[in-house]
């Protein structure tokens, strides 16, 4: 049999409908709205062609307030929710589970605590902070693999015992808080809320060029993902190596999480949502990747909006909104899968 007459192969090549390429072309240009929407509106709105303008100024007031400003934290928006997207469709494919995203079974609380420990210890660096977060997130994602380990069931198994073990690191969580210093204190619950308020061009760069790195690895590692989607024995017959690529997958998804988290904070259900919205537009096909992608750019770029300009003169943590939305989106997912499966 030829290669490429495969059900396996013929799935991976199957080209986009017309209904597709329309979504994937309204995705691609929510995305730039809502770029263009988190330049223009704020405590001073500015026009949307008076933007583009400022972009290619070198000087002025407006130019401070969008380029200096506003661009790093909008672009930082859309990469970062890019990747934790991405990182939710990795999980969720790995697991075969819908509930399987980095916020559910414990990573982004993992990353907390990891950052939570320096914080409260006296570390007031923000690079060992950054980097407490991330191993944090790996820790975490290790000690989910471990217990659950040889058992079966596995996607079910580790959405359950990942909700177990965020509950006890958000209760460690809780501890450090009551026992740090006042100002610690305030200053890790701030940033426990999840919030881009404050990000500037010197605390975006860096993550950014991390994130992207990993998103193009990613990508470049697509036909893993879609191997291990197709099931162990389609990818082994396939010639995929599934073990060795689950691990790599595994440990590009959590670094996408970590490394946001360690920006930002916590940011909740970006990494749930966007897939399921993505596969909506183009099920499963060659695109999904670049539609959960888009997705998540938009879902964070948009809560991030919503959260500066809700309550005028009071700006809300990015992860608060998300919060309240993702809350709704998973009693909907919930409810969802339970009348499917009864």
């Amino acid at each position: 049999m030829n290669a490429s007459s495969r059900p396996g192969i013929r799935r991976l090549r199957r080209p986009l409908d017309r209904r597709a390429r329309w979504a994937m072309g309204l995705l691609v240009v929510a995305v730039l709205a809502s770029f263009l929407a988190s330049l223009s509106i704020g405590d001073r709105v500015i026009s949307p062609i008076r933007v583009v303008e400022a972009l290619f100024e070198t000087q002025g007031g407006v130019r401070m307030v969008v380029v200096d400003w506003r661009l790093p934290r909008a672009l930082a928006a859309l990469f970062f929710g890019a990747a934790l997207a991405l990182s939710g469709t990795v999980f969720q494919t790995i697991t075969r589970n819908p509930l399987g995203s980095p916020d559910v079974i414990g990573l982004t609380t993992g990353a907390y605590t990891g950052a939570l420990i320096v914080m409260t210890t006296g570390g007031s660096s923000g690079v060992a902070v950054s980097i407490a977060a991330v191993l944090g997130g790996f820790a975490t994602a290790a000690l989910v693999a471990a217990l659950v380990a040889g058992r079966g069931a596995l996607g079910y198994r580790i959405v359950i015992v990942g909700i177990g073990v965020s509950a006890v690191l958000a209760a460690v969580n809780a501890w450090m808080l009551l026992r740090a210093r006042l100002e610690v204190a305030v200053s890790a619950a701030i940033w426990g809320a999840g919030s881009l308020n404050g990000v500037g061009w010197a605390q975006a760069i860096a993550p950014i060029i991390i994130v992207s790195a990993l998103i193009v690895v990613l990508v470049l590692s697509r036909r893993g993902l879609w191997l291990i989607e197709l099931g162990d024995d389609i990818g082994t017959s396939l010639g995929g190596r599934i073990a060795l690529t689950k691990a790599g997958l595994v440990a590009i998804a959590v670094a996408l999480c970590a490394v946001v988290t360690a920006a930002i904070g916590p940011i909740a259900f970006v990494a749930l949502a966007a897939p399921h919205l993505a596969r909506l537009i183009v099920k499963n096909g060659p695109l999904h990747l670049v539609a959960t992608a888009l997705m998540g750019a938009v879902l964070l770029s948009l809560a991030d909006i919503i959260g500066q300009n809700a309550f005028p003169g009071r700006a809300l943590p990015v992860g608060v909104v998300t919060l309240v939305l993702g809350g709704v989106y998973l009693i909907f997912l919930v409810v969802r899968t339970a009348r499917r499966r009864f």
